[in-house]
């Protein structure tokens, strides 16, 4: 993961202004062309569904291990990321990071086959059940992946109460800024 940082002070012609952006970025290894994958796909008869599960399973792998590395459970919030994401992510949403967000998100309708890994049938699982439940709280992630693509971080502080703050230390990450 890389974190890119720049920010410019005022210039003097619009002193009290402040300029700030950041980036983020995830290394990902995109599929290529190479003659052993191509024989792999013929050899196997390997379905889209399957490739595509297989695909994001290893992008999953690698933001479950990030958020591990930040104190998350990555496995959780990568569950409850898929289950939010089929409730609250519609095609063609607002804007393209929302579908960027809902294309790496989302898994593939097609059936499980058995020979499939265990890890592809619990993370259909997780899509699946977003669109059954009404709330994702099941998985055990504080954080929602999904509030942070929408912007719902961006919004005002809560009102909360500061000696409050150590009984429920994760107030402050509420989706519900009333």
């Amino acid at each position: 993961m890389t974190v890119g940082l720049i920010g410019q002070p005022s210039p003097t012609t619009a002193p009290g202004t402040f300029t700030f952006g950041m980036n983020w970025g995830i290394a990902y290894e995109l599929p290529n062309e190479t003659q052993s994958l191509n024989f792999l796909h013929q050899k196997k008869k390997l379905l889209k569904a399957q490739a595509q599960r297989r695909s994001r399973r290893e992008l999953y792998g690698k933001i479950e291990s990030i958020l591990d590395n930040i104190g998350y459970n990555g496995r959780q919030c990568i569950l409850k990321t898929i289950c939010e994401s089929s409730q609250r992510i519609v095609p063609h949403g607002d804007n393209m990071i929302e579908e960027m967000f809902r294309t790496l998100f989302s898994l593939p309708v097609a059936k499980l086959l058995p020979t499939e890994p265990m890890e592809h049938a619990i993370y259909d699982a997780a899509h699946r059940l977003g669109k059954l439940l009404e709330s994702c709280d099941v998985y055990q992630c504080p954080i929602s992946l999904v509030d942070l693509v929408k912007g719902y971080y961006n919004a005002p502080v809560p009102n909360i109460d500061p000696s409050e703050l150590h009984k429920k230390p994760w107030a402050l990450f509420s989706n519900s800024f009333g």
